[in-house]
């Protein structure tokens, strides 16, 4: 028995703050609410019945090519920032179908450390610190055709992350937002070779402390691997984003600016058991580039499922 890759779950979810794209403008603190390189190998997959949990750390380092908006100021060019985030995501996947389809229910509990350096105005400064990040859950549901899996999925991100005005270390958002998307992988079971991918799209509410509403954003991740030993699966990772709506609100000061941003890395999964119950371990590293108005930079994931 196989179980699917859940650890991709979290470090989209924990590093969804500290740990996303690249160079500019767009989106207030050109920070998505989901955390891009959550859907790697077995995307599409849900697993057999039971309780899953899955702990997941990523670190994340960027630049920023321009202007920023950080809640009430605005960061210049050259801006720098660290992340590291950590987390726990519990999956509970009930016997009872839905549509001939398995149901799964998530939640996921991050806390991270941001480290950044800026430049406001004529005055260069440093923050740093600790805190928890937005409480994320999750429903899908999903369906094996031989061959072939695929789910359906909404995540819905609630506010509730350390957050101040100004520039300072957040770890949550303060924006409510859900997003949705489909998702699938595809084994040839001959030679175990894998293909996956997942399409979503992140709609933001408004942040109502700074009256700043981010556009809405389209991701698109994937994962080509080919399992070399034993539960063993290497194989090439990336994503791709595009903000297809602009920024508004009257601190949007700015204008209505769009980000995008491309990555591509390795990945490496590895699934065992242990007395008996499923241990999946995965590392990913991925390297963004053509970045447009989005911070740009190096992120690192690693994370363990195991079945509760």
């Amino acid at each position: 028995m196989r179980t699917p890759d859940l650890a991709r779950r979290i470090l989209l979810f924990g590093t969804l703050l500290l740990a996303l794209p690249a160079n500019g403008k767009a989106a207030e603190y050109a920070f998505s609410s989901y955390g891009l390189g959550e859907a790697a190998f077995s995307a599409g997959v849900t697993p057999p019945p039971g309780t899953y949990v899955t702990a997941a750390t990523g670190f994340y380092t960027a630049e920023i090519g321009a202007q920023v908006p950080f809640g009430r100021v605005t960061i210049n060019a050259g801006a720098k920032i660290d992340g590291f985030s950590n987390g726990w995501n519990v999956l509970y996947v009930p016997e009872r179908k839905l549509f001939d389809g398995s149901i799964g229910l998530a939640v996921t509990l991050p806390v991270g450390h941001l480290d950044a350096v800026a430049e406001i105005g004529p005055f260069s400064r440093e923050v740093s610190g600790w805190g928890f990040g937005d409480i994320v859950s999750r429903a899908q549901l999903g369906w094996q055709h031989g061959s072939f899996s695929h789910l359906l999925y909404v995540e819905a991100v609630a506010p509730t992350g350390k957050w101040e005005p100004g520039f300072s270390p957040i770890i949550g958002l303060h924006r409510p937002g859900i997003d949705t998307g489909w998702a699938f992988t595809w084994e040839h079971k001959p030679s175990k070779f894998q293909v996956n991918g997942s399409a979503g799209v992140t709609f933001n509410f408004e942040n109502t402390a700074t009256d700043y509403k981010t556009g809405d954003e389209f991701h698109f991740e994937w994962a080509v691997g080919q399992e070399v030993a034993t539960g063993l699966v290497v194989g090439i990772v990336g994503y791709d984003y595009r903000q297809f709506t602009g920024d508004s609100g009257s601190g949007a000061t700015l204008g209505p600016f769009k980000g995008s941003v491309d990555a591509i890395g390795a990945g490496v999964s590895y699934t065992t058991l242990i007395a008996k119950s499923p241990l999946i371990v995965n590392m990913r590293f991925y390297h963004e580039f053509d970045a447009e108005n989005r911070w740009e930079g190096d992120a690192f994931i690693a994370s363990a499922t195991v079945r509760w």
